[in-house]
């Protein structure tokens, strides 16, 4: 979850923002695509935002300076794709988790469209043998980037985003 009073990316055109949502966007990614941003560093009445090495920009990637980016790589490493974005504001780097169906849909509490696509989910169970050394992952239910204690903790100096327990700890 993005910090109101924090800076954050936001995509530059319709066409990055279309990548961003993407289904496809770890492959986009790991080629030599980039994903254009600009850096909001004022809110709306022109104050200006607090600093931060970890940026907003969507729910299921993480977002940050390459300092942050060097100090998280060792927890984030084989877990998803490092890729630098290109922006006009800063040297910022975007990290895609990999997807896993981790998610055991018997025991959460999924709300879903007519259609049968997964509308919301209100209580996350996961499978945990399936999170073995997993400390980073996306499900195909949900566009949000779901992370261990590992990821919190050597991001924890950092603000600007928050994070929300959803299931506990095995």
């Amino acid at each position: 979850m993005g910090a109101e009073a924090h800076r954050w990316l936001q995509c530059v055109g319709e066409a990055d923002y279309d990548a961003l949502k993407s289904a496809d966007l770890q492959s986009r990614v790991s080629s030599s695509w980039r994903l254009r941003v600009r850096l909001i560093a004022e809110n709306e009445r022109g104050a200006p935002l607090r600093d931060s090495g970890l940026l907003w920009l969507s729910s299921h990637v993480l977002t940050m300076t390459a300092e942050v980016r060097d100090a998280v790589l060792p927890v984030l490493a084989g877990q998803g794709v490092f890729a630098p974005l290109r922006s006009d504001d800063g040297d910022f780097w975007m990290f895609v988790p990999d997807l896993c169906d981790a998610l055991n849909e018997a025991r959460s509490c999924v709300t879903r469209f007519s259609s049968g696509r997964v509308m919301y989910v209100r209580r996350y169970d996961f499978h945990p043998d399936r999170l073995v050394n997993r400390a980073a992952f996306r499900i195909p239910q949900e566009r949000y980037l779901f992370c261990d204690q590992r990821v919190v903790d050597a991001l924890s100096g950092e603000s600007g985003v928050g994070f929300r327990q959803v299931w506990p700890a095995p």
